[in-house]
């Protein structure tokens, strides 16, 4: 995929450095098999029904049942095939890239019926909703911060701050990170397990960049609506922090492709 056909207006935030994406271990290592196997059984199976069993049944009811049917039709008609000898990182790329072009445009045809509360209660309460029912593993995991962390101690470097993680932890994040199917590359900057606190650091999100521009809805920006009401919208709202639990803010910096997530937690 050549990079004329991907959104990527991120001129350098200099908050950390640029992924490099390029070569066999990015495309066939660990990582790409994981977020193969990610990508499918988190948007495929669980995440890409709420477009054709929510959105879309609700659009039919706001206005044009035949319109909204052939627009979806043809926004479905862009999807990137996936090819048996593809590699992960690719099966990867053409699945994401699938689903925020089509959650994307549905998203932009709810806003055209509904205030933004009720916009709001339909696309970020549907998602929270469907992640209680469909991944209470996956929430049961981020929220157990704070017990994995339990009596750490806070390592500081000569000038008083906390440690970033050692070397071992930073190949075990880039290597198997279990969010990287939905960020892409990420680099952790701020690191204080012990007081309940990681701040990670998004070069180029996978929302924006996995998708070929001339395919989305509105070719003209990034895919805005979904970054800010399917990811972060729902992520906050899932991890709030409730009693000391895992509290997660996102800071995307559009119209830039990057993003800041902090993750905090009451420590034992």
């Amino acid at each position: 995929m050549s990079d004329e056909n991907v959104i990527s207006t991120d001129g350098g935030s200099g908050r950390v450095p640029p992924p490099q994406k390029m070569g066999f271990y990015y495309n066939w290592g660990p990582q790409a098999w994981i977020d193969m196997w990610m990508s499918n059984s988190m948007l495929v199976k669980k995440a890409m029904p709420i477009i054709s069993h929510t959105f879309v049944p609700i659009l039919r009811l706001s206005g044009d049942q035949e319109q909204v049917d052939r627009d979806y039709e043809q926004i479905k008609s862009r999807r990137e095939v996936i090819h048996r000898f593809d590699s992960p990182r690719e099966k990867w790329r053409k699945r994401y890239g699938n689903f925020v072009r089509e959650v994307e445009w549905a998203l932009l045809e709810l806003r055209k019926h509904f205030s933004q509360k009720q916009y709001e209660e339909i696309v970020i309460g549907t998602s929270v909703a469907l992640s209680h029912e469909n991944s209470g593993d996956f929430l049961k995991m981020m929220n157990s911060m704070s017990d994995k962390n339990k009596n750490k101690k806070t390592k500081l470097s000569k000038d008083g701050s906390p440690t970033k993680p050692g070397r071992w932890s930073t190949f075990l994040f880039e290597t198997f990170n279990p969010a990287h199917w939905l960020t892409g590359p990420a680099t952790i900057t701020e690191f204080d397990p012990a007081n309940g606190l990681t701040v990670m650091e998004i070069p180029d999100c996978g929302w924006h960049t996995c998708g070929p521009q001339d395919r989305l809805p509105n070719p003209s920006s990034l895919p805005e609506e979904g970054c800010l009401n399917i990811c972060k919208g729902p992520f906050e709202a899932l991890f709030n922090g409730a009693s000391g639990g895992l509290k997660m803010e996102f800071d995307p910096h559009l119209p830039e492709t990057s993003c800041t997530v902090r993750m905090s937690w009451q420590p034992n």
